[in-house]
């Protein structure tokens, strides 16, 4: 049986929030790449994100926080796709 307690629902909704939070991103790209979508977010808050990303995964590093690195290095390569998108956009 499963024992349930504090530290796990805690941790399991760490997981679940990072799913949802990553999977914001997700349609934009893949909207972009199929070429069913040309509207993407203005630069400077790709740009903004992306920093903030790597300074964040700089951070759980250091704590060795497993869930964080794992959300901001996702986090981190969708918003490089999403940069890469509106940078070098398609002719």
């Amino acid at each position: 049986m499963i024992k349930i307690t504090r530290a796990t629902v805690c941790e399991a909704s760490g997981w679940l929030g990072m799913i949802l939070v990553q999977c914001a991103t997700v349609p934009t790209a893949v909207s972009n790449i199929m070429g069913w979508s040309n509207q993407l977010p203005p630069l400077s808050m790709v740009l903004l994100v992306w920093a903030g990303l790597a300074f964040y995964f700089v951070r759980a590093f250091a704590q060795r926080d497993t869930l964080y690195m794992v959300s901001n290095g996702v986090g981190f390569i969708l918003n490089t796709i999403l940069l890469a998108l509106i940078v070098y956009p398609r002719y």
